[in-house]
């Protein structure tokens, strides 16, 4: 009876330990600079408030799945600054926090290739005189969250078996507005970031 129960569990711990062997995936850490465009809606832009160029970053943790298909799951934080292309001093800050799903091209051993989709939400803070006179005259001024999403083709190159280099670019779409409230009426200036570029350093683990 005792040889039977022996031989069971050092077959269940054969089994554990394969299992764990044959689940183990790679993780990849990465955070980089990135290039924005904030795009101000001309059909609802207060005076002299139009969209500019931004400049951000990001911080993304990627997994690649132990299955045949190269899929990776992953998350991504960032954040976005821009000032309103105008004579105040407006600046809008989005802060994305998306989810990540890339496939990745097997061509080459250090280079890592990959198209990859992203949704979620942003959050935004508009901060400036325009937003300051607005909230003197009684206004109510808030900045909700919006949708985002985004596509890009990626690509990574390892200088050694854990630590490269990569680029992103393609489309990353943050929707944020500013909605005004006074006298019962209300006003939402759009205000959108367009990312477009991101480049930093990446490690796999």
């Amino acid at each position: 009876m005792k040889n039977t129960m022996f031989v069971k569990a050092a077959a269940f711990l054969l089994l554990f330990v394969g299992l764990t062997v044959g689940a183990s995936a790679q993780i990849t850490v990465s955070g980089g600079l990135a290039l924005s465009q904030l795009d101000a809606d001309g059909e609802q832009t207060l005076s002299g408030l139009d969209g500019g160029i931004g400049f951000g970053g990001n911080v993304y943790v990627d997994y690649i799945l132990p299955i045949n298909i190269p899929l990776s799951l992953g998350a991504e934080v960032g954040v976005d600054s821009a000032k309103f292309d105008s004579d105040f001093d407006d600046t809008m800050l989005a802060i994305p926090v998306l989810a990540r799903v890339a496939y990745h091209f097997d061509i080459l051993p250090k280079l890592d290739l990959y198209v990859v989709g992203k949704i979620g939400i942003a959050f935004g803070s508009w901060k400036g005189e325009t937003k300051d006179a607005a909230e003197d005259a009684g206004a109510s001024v808030k900045t909700p969250p919006g949708f985002a999403f985004g596509f890009d083709v990626g690509a990574a190159y390892y200088f050694t078996s854990t630590i490269g280099v990569f680029a992103e670019a393609g489309f990353d779409r943050y929707d944020l507005s500013a909605k005004l409230s006074a006298g019962g009426s209300s006003f939402t200036l759009k205000a959108p970031f367009n990312r477009f570029f991101t480049v930093g350093i990446s490690a796999k683990f």
